[in-house]
């Protein structure tokens, strides 16, 4: 019983950890134009019922398995249409940021985690626990991930889905050089060196040095060291530890030697892009990446590195956390909103879109569906997830400010050290030094109010 509880805490604190999404974001964007968004500017309702619902990872398979499952709510609820609104990943949290602001947000839309309680603070979002109700479609660690991360506990959230950290690597490029699946960073480092056969235009990793670089490497920061707390007992941040620093001075060293010179300006779709290409034998992303390697590559070329063991030889999972549904409070069709939102947690739509992207969900049946127990990737990820062996590392991202320090400024530091212009060091006590500050700003203000 008590070992049950012990589980509990551990998953509620993995879904805590949202450092990157399936698609870790960064950058605000030079394009300030607003998607229409049918919200809070709505005309008087009629009888039939247009909603908008913003998605924040526009892509062609998002975009494709969204619209299979509208097709579908819509035959359900023929009084209900729904508006689907993609956005660039790269400017998704700046779109809702202007749409907060001036009044005109969407009616619902997938949200980040690490996002939310700088729309809870603005009193943009409306709390779903009197619609949620006491129901039990959702596994309770999820929905207790997304109450706790909130600074007075409500429910402004659905979980959707979960996508874990992994490496991925290319099976075919790693046998042909008789080389195993590294199990630890410091192998993966000597086996980009060895797999980097430049003259034919293979490099053997390819790093996320553009949009949302900063938020990956502090994953792999953890994993690397082992350390859990992202504060120590006096309130600073641990990031800078010396284990983290041993860590970037050897993965900066990677850079446009063992790897692309277009690395440095490389997003999401840029990395596994060349990943998918085969010129890179290994990146470090996450499973919601694994339906474009499973549709491009086929099933037998990758394979996924789930736990990369720390120096001290333990599993850390420093989770990308939790993406979820949210309605917005300046909706004027709030209820049919929530329903829209609580038909993609439902069984069937939780299930579909989870199974097509490669993601965890977060709905209790889709967990038991047998594709998870048929996709490796997702399979270990969610064992990895549920081990009571496993250490987390739960990134601060109820911290207000967290996020934005990541998109303006830590990203493009980062590039700063791959380029040699800045030390592993000095980056990372600039880093510490912001952090500790806002976590101080934030358990003044924000905590202490609540309190």
């Amino acid at each position: 019983m008590n070992g049950g509880k012990k589980m509990k805490k551990k998953v509620v604190a993995v879904l805590m950890t949202c450092a990157m999404g399936m698609s870790l974001l960064a950058g605000c964007g030079s394009d300030t134009s607003q998607p229409d968004n049918g919200g809070g500017n709505s005309g008087e309702s009629t009888d039939k019922v247009e909603i908008t619902f913003w998605d924040n990872y526009a892509d062609t398979i998002h975009t494709e398995v969204y619209t299979k499952i509208i097709e579908d709510f819509e035959k359900e609820n023929p009084d209900i249409t729904v508006k689907y609104v993609p956005l660039p990943s790269d400017q998704a949290k700046s779109k809702y940021d202007v749409a907060i602001q001036s009044g005109s947000t969407p009616d619902c839309g997938v949200i980040y985690q690490y996002w939310m309680n700088d729309f809870v603070i603005q009193d943009a979002l409306l709390s779903l626990d009197d619609y949620y109700g006491d129901s039990d479609m959702l596994l309770d660690t999820f929905v207790d991930s997304m109450k706790n991360t909130a600074p007075d506990g409500k429910l402004y959230s659905l979980p959707f889905y979960v996508v874990p950290p992994a490496l991925w690597y290319n099976t075919e490029i790693f046998q042909n050089a008789g080389i195993e699946a590294p199990t630890t960073w410091d192998e993966v480092f000597e086996d980009a060196e060895k797999l980097t056969d430049r003259d034919n235009g293979i490099y053997g990793f390819s790093i996320r040095g553009g949009a949302g670089s900063s938020q990956q490497l502090e994953q792999m920061l953890y994993q690397y060291s082992g350390i859990t707390e992202m504060f120590d007992e006096d309130g600073n941040s641990t990031i800078n530890d010396p284990l983290h620093v041993e860590f970037l001075e050897k993965f900066a060293s990677l850079y446009n030697v063992y790897t692309p010179e277009s690395d440095i300006t490389n997003a999401s779709t840029e990395m596994i892009s060349a990943f998918d290409s085969g010129s890179a034998a290994m990146i470090f992303h996450n499973i919601g990446s694994y339906g474009q390697h499973r549709d491009t590559l086929g099933d037998d070329k990758f394979g996924a590195v789930i736990d990369l063991k720390a120096v001290d030889g333990s599993s850390v999972l420093v989770s990308n956390g939790v993406a979820s549904l949210s309605v917005f409070k300046n909706s004027k069709h709030q209820e049919e909103a929530y329903k829209f939102i609580s038909y993609l947690s439902e069984h069937t739509a939780n299930s579909y879109f989870n199974e097509k992207l490669g993601s965890i969900p977060c709905n209790k049946e889709a967990l038991a569906d047998e594709w998870i127990q048929e996709s490796a990737p997702v399979k270990a990820s969610a064992d990895m997830l549920l081990d009571p062996n496993t250490k987390i590392a739960t990134l601060p991202v109820e911290v207000t400010g967290y996020f934005d320090l990541h998109t303006n400024t830590l990203a493009t530091d980062f590039q700063n050290v791959l380029l040699g212009n800045e030390t592993a060091q000095e980056y990372l006590d600039n880093w510490a030094e912001q952090m500790t500050a806002l976590k101080q700003t934030y358990d003044e203000n924000v905590v202490a109010a609540v309190k």
